[in-house]
């Protein structure tokens, strides 16, 4: 591991390294979503992040939070919540244009994969923003 890195700092370094791979090739590879990949997906993001964390407990000695690890934490989850809040808003004002324009298909089966999918998205940029400001703020050191 690197040193000079804090318990936290290599905990979302990891983290941040376990959903671009796993969720990377949802986002530029997606030749047919379906429900058994995104479902496949949670899977592999949970084993790949309970053997990183793992790994990264066993090897570093202290794992003591402070009120700083505290205030950084909050300012991700701020972030992350921001961008999840936006995207709904540009996601239901998108709906809403596309419904009136009638570009919307009513397919119901199209329709339920495609909103998995921009909604599973919109999770995951929310969450990669979240540990990347956590990530920006320790480095900053506050």
């Amino acid at each position: 591991m690197v040193t000079g890195l804090s318990y936290r700092e290599r905990s979302l370094y990891a983290s941040l390294a376990a959903e671009l791979l796993v969720y990377g090739p949802y986002f530029f590879l997606h030749q047919q979503n379906s429900v058994n990949k995104v479902a496949g997906m949670i899977v592999a993001i949970i084993v790949l992040q309970v053997i990183l964390q793992s790994v990264i407990a066993a090897f570093t000695r202290s794992r003591i939070t402070d009120e700083r690890d505290r205030l950084i934490e909050l300012r991700g989850y701020r972030a992350g919540y921001l961008t999840l809040a936006s995207l709904m808003v540009v996601g239901l004002g998108m709906l809403w244009l596309h419904a009136t324009v009638g570009h919307l298909r009513l397919d119901n089966r199209i329709i339920g994969l495609h909103f998995l999918s921009v909604f599973f998205s919109m999770l995951v940029v929310a969450d990669i923003t979240k540990t990347a400001t956590q990530i920006v703020a320790y480095r900053k050191a506050l």
